[in-house]
């Protein structure tokens, strides 16, 4: 994971408590603006729902490193034991064998 993927996703979460601290204060000493509190609760899912497509975005990008990390591994191998079936297949038509 990169450092501005870290740096984007700790953003969105402070915003996210940003949003929250001053919702409930709002509701807590202004509760008559229904109107300034139903806006804020919508910004307030938005940010929760983006902060949650991160996270799954994230556990993705892990999946999918660790795949490609196997897959090169078996790749690796492969040139090797293919390196090592050429020589042999040399070696046989050569007599050597």
């Amino acid at each position: 994971m990169s450092l501005e993927f870290i740096k984007r996703k700790a953003g969105l979460n402070v915003l996210y408590w940003k949003i929250k601290f001053s919702l409930d204060n709002i509701k807590e000493k202004h509760e008559h603006r229904k109107d300034l509190i139903s806006s804020m609760e919508k910004s307030l899912t938005e940010v929760a729902e983006a902060v949650q497509y991160l996270n799954h975005v994230d556990k993705m990008l892990m999946a999918t490193n660790r795949r490609n990390h196997e897959l090169e591994l078996e790749n690796i191998m492969l040139k090797q034991e293919n390196k090592s079936l050429n020589k042999h297949l040399e070696m046989l038509i050569s007599g050597e064998i």
